[in-house]
């Protein structure tokens, strides 16, 4: 008898601790019941903002994490818009036919034209919400929305395995632009002199092939310069060859030599230190610009010495700053953040020139570029100094 009542007691426990633990799970939905958005393009068109998600079927990423998939995977696309940001977001839940959530955003795209309204409202808009992350990847863009987030990736791959989701991943192999972080842009943003240079992602229709066929690929081609939240223009890969110098964590950078127009050697380069030193002489800041470079050679095609082509490669280095800098004060855009250093390093100068307003960029601002290139690694050649 008493064995019974242990034993129904124990029944009952049972099933209340079943009926209490199941409860969670009363609003738990499957993960193709829910519209995960990847990422979040912004544009400004007619005097309202046009929003843009990229959203994907998770269940075709999960499978791709053991098989590569032989279909094309599918992208869905979203289109808001507003008279406010805000309000653009909120018109895409007027179709959605699945609760959409936007924790797993990570790339936030800004087209060109939303870049010249007030960036830095957009963002804090977009960080008041709960959801949003100082996480996700964060570029510029001159080309459609709807083709970038629409653009296919080889191998037929998931979107996610792309440089619009994974930018750090190309940039171990080529440090020309460097990738930033919706936390990094706007700490940019904030920080007193800084120069945002926000990368620019286009669609590349021309170098890779399925089979003959061409197909369209990302490409970080050229940055945007935005200075105390005001836009000051997009500039091509080719025309800042000398920013790249200046980035932090080069890890690996080709560059050719060719004295009077003729190859010979290339160099694989990565920038292990740089630094901004700021002097004040006769009430003008004066900048150094020092630059400790390591490398190998990845191709010579000549005889000459690994020590020769350390002081062309000096000698080239120093003309690429020197022109992006001068392009630079050319335009009134102070790419290097040298008022930021300013700000740093003699900040009492700083405030008596109306908070670095009154700091005008000049040619001879740039005093020095000190540089010193060590080639570690030849090769099959021997290093002789």
């Amino acid at each position: 008898m008493y064995a019974k009542q242990v034993k129904s007691l124990f029944m009952i426990c049972l099933f209340l601790f079943l009926t209490i633990a199941l409860t969670g799970c009363w609003d738990k939905k499957n993960i193709q019941d829910i519209n995960y958005v990847a990422a979040l393009g912004i544009d400004y068109v007619d005097n309202k903002y046009i929003v843009y998600s990229q959203s994907l079927d998770f269940t075709n990423v999960a499978r791709q994490d053991t098989t590569k998939s032989k279909e094309h995977v599918p992208v869905w696309l979203g289109r808001g818009e507003g008279v406010t940001l805000d309000a653009a977001v909120n018109d895409i839940y007027t179709a959605s036919q699945l609760p959409i959530i936007w924790e797993h955003i990570g790339a936030i795209v800004f087209h060109e034209r939303s870049m010249k309204q007030d960036l830095r409202k957009m963002i804090d808009t977009m960080l008041r919400y709960h959801e949003i992350r100082f996480t996700p990847w964060v570029f510029g863009t001159r080309s459609n929305m709807k083709e970038l987030f629409a653009a296919p990736n080889a191998f037929n791959l998931s979107p996610l395995n792309s440089i619009l989701h994974q930018p750090q991943d190309v940039y171990t192999q080529q440090s020309y632009i460097h990738p930033i972080s919706l936390r990094e842009m706007f700490i940019h943003l904030l920080r007193p002199g800084s120069t945002l240079l926000l990368p620019s992602i286009s669609i590349n229709h021309h170098q890779w092939f399925e089979d003959t066929k061409p197909t369209d690929q990302y490409e970080m081609d050229g940055i945007f310069a935005i200075e105390k939240n005001h836009f000051h223009g997009w500039w091509g890969k080719k025309d800042i060859t000398g920013l790249r110098w200046n980035f932090q964590n080069v890890i690996h950078t080709a560059l050719q030599i060719e004295p009077h127009q003729k190859p010979v050697a290339m160099l694989s380069l990565n920038v292990p230190a740089s630094k901004i030193i700021v002097k004040i002489q006769g009430q003008r800041p004066k900048i150094t610009l020092r630059l400790n470079i390591d490398g190998s050679i990845d191709e010579t095609l000549t005889d000459m010495l690994p020590h020769q082509m350390e002081k062309l490669a000096e000698q080239k280095i120093r003309k690429e700053v020197q022109t992006t800098f001068r392009d630079g004060v050319q335009k009134n855009v102070d790419l290097f953040s040298i008022r930021k250093e300013i700000y740093r390093q003699h900040v009492n100068y700083w405030k008596s020139h109306q908070q670095g307003q009154g700091i005008p960029l000049s040619l001879d601002m740039l005093d020095q570029v000190d540089i010193k290139v060590s080639l570690k690694h030849a090769g099959m050649m021997k290093l002789r100094k």
